[in-house]
């Protein structure tokens, strides 16, 4: 049988939003390739999938590859054809190979830069993409506020961008999503009122979202300043222009 590569979206943190075709190839690839930041850190993604592959009848052989979280491109780019070059020859010989990440393998995923890396080095490798649910539609059902309706226009922001950006993307917008923003979440407040979001705009923060942990913040953002907000890696801001009545509120 020939080998490939799937790249696999599990979703948010719940694992009953892996889908069924996530599942599916979980249960059959012979290898499940697992990114971690670093050696001795423990996969979320990983927990997620863990009960799928005990029930497997075969167990699948467990490849962890090292993606750190820098900004040295150089190394990483060298570090991201290394491990496209271990999956390469995997695949080579007839391995079917997962790959998991959270959310979606195509939005602001670890898996983007693997898989630019095998189109440029391995152009014939045979490659699939199985999306996952987002943490931008889930935060967004968590939170009970759509992202959109009839014309509204919706942007997706990093958190780290600088400020003159957002405040420049934030006037074409009807509402924001913030990625990633708990640490900085009470210094964007006044950027986005000075695009002409306005005090009883309505804003929710949403942290570990599906997870056991899971904690949803909804109010206006006037209420912000006086949030006691948890600087949580995993958390997302939305905020919409107009109010918005949510039964979190």
């Amino acid at each position: 049988m020939a080998g490939r590569f799937i790249g696999i979206g599990v979703g948010p943190g719940d694992p009953e939003l892996i889908t069924l075709k996530a599942v599916k190839a979980l249960q059959a690839a012979d290898i499940i390739c697992i990114p971690k930041s670093h050696a001795n850190k423990p996969s979320l993604a990983f927990t997620m999938v863990k009960n799928i592959l005990d029930q497997r009848k075969q167990p699948a052989e467990i490849l962890e590859l090292i993606f750190p979280m820098t900004k040295d491109e150089l190394g990483n780019k060298a570090l991201w054809t290394k491990n496209a070059g271990i999956i390469a020859e995997k695949v080579a010989s007839g391995k079917v190979i997962a790959f998991i990440t959270l959310g979606d393998p195509m939005f602001y995923s670890t898996f983007i830069y693997l898989y630019q890396s095998l189109k440029e080095e391995y152009p014939k490798l045979h490659l699939e993409i199985i999306p996952g649910v987002t943490s931008l539609t889930a935060c967004a059902a968590s939170a009970k506020i759509p992202l959109a309706e009839k014309e509204e226009v919706v942007s997706v922001i990093p958190s780290d961008f600088d400020t003159k950006l957002i405040e420049e993307t934030a006037k074409h917008a009807d509402n924001l999503v913030f990625i990633k923003c708990a640490y900085r979440l009470k210094e964007l407040i006044p950027i986005v009122e000075r695009s002409g979001f306005k005090e009883n705009s309505t804003i929710a923060l949403v942290r570990r979202c599906t997870m056991p942990e899971e904690e949803v913040l909804v109010g206006k953002l006037s209420d912000v300043q006086n949030w006691n907000i948890c600087e949580d890696y995993f958390s997302v801001a939305i905020i919409k222009k107009r109010a918005f009545i949510s039964d979190k509120l």
